[in-house]
């Protein structure tokens, strides 16, 4: 057994408004999860750099010097560019641990691979006692996954509830007397092929469809004082990525989330997906408790009529970002700011 010497773990996230508008410049609305990743490392005396994993298959093996010439759509190609050659010891063991960001055995949708990245990052500088720079590790992620805003990365680094825009991170506070409810409707969402077609459709230039849905997310920001206004504006969001979706044909209002949306209605809240869309994860957000109790009572009913494994998800806002810390000292090495 390993005597791990850093562990470093780093928050999921969920959009709350702002997808897709956020790769037009628009702000985007988001916050760090109570499902986290964790990244152990244990220098050795031998056996090179092996990678073992929970929650994604990357089990693998390398002499130092091919960790050094690894591609960056890997997690040795993530590694090699978060500490220096020379830096880095000959022989170390790293474990990462994702599970809590699946559900059976599919991706819940809350940002695996970047806080994969960033808690790796954060163990790995930890070994030299530094911090990751927030700039660096969007810019590591993007290659990891094929673009992307680095909202996530943001969320996953700075925790709690951010405003994100043009690569920078400020905290927000959403308003007290909102009830949330998540929702998890059965598979996985491949976010790169989605910002491929994005890029395909948008053609560099920023269409009329793209400028409401950023019109949209700006109106959220501005809603951020009182629970009934901003759960309206949420639900203007929502609109606003509906229409974005039938403009663009990106399938981000899956079928499962079109039904959901419908229960919703019925209900007397707002809901939507979150993040690139598909079939994966939604949020509902309304003011009263007893609406939200319908509505995931609801849920639950069709996704066991259907057999569609719609299901509701127990899952907190965190207030805490990436961490590291020597298990041999417990010493604190890295709380990020944003």
């Amino acid at each position: 057994m390993d005597d791990w010497q850093i562990e470093a773990s780093a928050p999921g996230k969920i959009v709350l408004t702002g997808e897709y508008a956020v790769l037009a410049g628009a702000p985007a609305l988001v916050a760090a999860v109570d499902r986290r990743v964790t990244c152990r490392l244990a220098v050795r005396q031998h056996g090179g750099w092996r990678f073992t994993s929970m929650g994604f298959a990357s089990d693998k093996t390398f002499a130092k010097a091919d960790v050094f010439r690894a591609p960056p759509t890997t997690i040795a190609g993530v590694a090699r560019q978060v500490v220096r050659e020379a830096d880095a010891p000959t022989h170390l063991r790293l474990a990462i641990d994702s599970s809590a960001c699946f559900r059976h055995g599919e991706k819940l949708g809350v940002g695996s691979s970047a806080a994969t990245v960033t808690a790796l990052a954060v163990a790995l500088r930890a070994l030299r006692g530094e911090v990751p720079v927030l700039a660096e590790l969007i810019d590591i992620h993007s290659a990891f996954q094929g673009g992307g805003s680095g909202l996530d990365v943001a969320a996953s680094f700075t925790g709690g509830v951010i405003r994100y825009q043009r690569r920078r991170a400020a905290p927000a506070r959403l308003p007290e007397g909102l009830a949330k409810q998540v929702v998890f409707c059965g598979e996985g969402t491949a976010t790169a092929q989605r910002l491929a077609a994005f890029d395909a459709w948008r053609k560099g230039g920023t269409p009329a469809a793209l400028r409401r849905l950023a019109d949209a997310a700006e109106t959220v920001l501005g809603r951020l004082d009182e629970a009934a206004g901003f759960a309206q504006a949420f639900g203007d969001y929502a609109d606003a990525l509906a229409r974005f979706d039938r403009a663009t044909g990106l399938g981000i209002f899956g079928p499962r989330h079109r039904h959901i949306r419908e229960l919703a209605a019925r209900s007397g809240v707002y809901y939507k997906p979150c993040g690139a869309g598909g079939n994966d994860i939604g949020l509902a957000f309304g003011t009263d408790a007893h609406a939200l109790a319908h509505f995931a009572h609801a849920v639950r009913k069709a996704g066991l009529a259907a057999e569609q494994r719609f299901e509701t998800v127990a899952m907190r806002f965190s207030k805490t970002g990436a961490q590291g810390h020597s298990t041999n000292q417990a010493s604190h090495l890295a709380t990020p700011r944003p």
